[in-house]
């Protein structure tokens, strides 16, 4: 198509084969071949020089279009190969990431214009769950698990403190590197495990650490909710700092004794699996360079 494309265009056989870098019987029997497969005459050659026929007019109208699709088509299979166009799928904790996530997607969306962010939001497990499933390329998610997960890469987002969340006129309120012990004997709100079996794991294992059970007095389907039941009197519950921004001013967050910076979010993605994921690891880099702290809350 190209050899016909170039000599319907120059009208010289001459002029063609050199661009084309070619000769000219070489060009002659490639227009011969492509005549003889469309079973049409495309080209008239004589004394006076050389035309196209009606045939030949129609074809080279046709070809020029197939030749610029297949153009942008290897065009576009190179630059995703390459990482500069395609899309990421991305899966987060919402509540994780209100603060730095925004940032992240209209810095990458200026940057990289042909490359399409799919925002997910899960819970804990079913993020987990994703990523294992190779549902999404990306999540932005707590580092817990993660190390049994194979040819997994992780970069380190930001550090949180575990805190007990408790009405701000509970007795036991007493400030931030409180003994999580003096609770022992108080109901608990937790998310059902339903829901996120890590996340009710999370405070079980955190209790169990400092001695004792906790006395599970409501379970809930959502973070938004359980706050809510603490609010209403119905017991305390354990979360990370950064989920203080949710919590009305009725409620405290006070920091447990040994869970300093226990909360650790990070961005995991497998390995070798999309080209453009350097591109939005280099901007999440970028962003985190311009928070002021290593935690959320600033």
């Amino acid at each position: 198509m190209e050899a016909f494309i170039t000599l319907a265009t120059t009208l010289n056989y001459t002029k063609a084969s050199n661009l084309l870098h070619t000769t000219q019987p070489n060009l002659s029997k490639l227009i011969i071949s492509m005549e003889q497969e469309l079973e049409a005459k495309l080209i008239d050659r004589n004394r006076r020089g050389v035309s196209l026929t009606p045939a030949g007019e129609a074809f080279l109208r046709d070809a020029t279009k197939i030749i610029e699709l297949y153009n942008a088509a290897v065009t576009n299979v190179r630059e995703i190969e390459a990482g500069v166009r395609g899309t990421i799928k991305i899966g987060f904790l919402s509540t994780a990431l209100i603060h730095l996530l925004p940032k992240i997607v209209s810095t990458f969306t200026v940057r990289y214009p042909d490359i399409k962010l799919e925002l997910y939001d899960y819970a804990f497990s079913p993020l987990v769950s994703s990523l294992l499933d190779n549902k999404i390329d990306v999540a932005l998610i707590p580092d817990r698990e993660l190390d049994t997960i194979s040819r997994l890469e992780k970069k380190f987002l930001y550090a949180d403190d575990m805190c007990v969340v408790l009405p701000k006129n509970h007795p036991l309120n007493r400030g931030d590197g409180v003994d999580l012990s003096i609770f022992a004997n108080e109901p608990f709100v937790m998310i059902d495990p339903n829901i996120s079996d890590r996340d009710y794991d999370l405070v079980y294992s955190i209790c169990m650490a400092n001695g004792f059970y906790p006395k599970v007095n409501l379970k809930v389907n959502t973070l938004n909710n359980l706050l809510l039941m603490v609010e209403c009197g119905q017991g305390i519950s354990i979360l990370a700092r950064h989920m203080e921004h949710y919590a009305t001013d009725n409620l405290d967050f006070i920091g447990i004794r040994g869970s300093e910076k226990a909360f650790k979010m990070v961005c995991a993605w497998r390995r070798d699996q999309n080209p453009c994921i350097p591109s939005l690891i280099e901007v999440i880099d970028e962003c985190l360079a311009m928070q002021p702290q290593s935690t959320p809350n600033g």
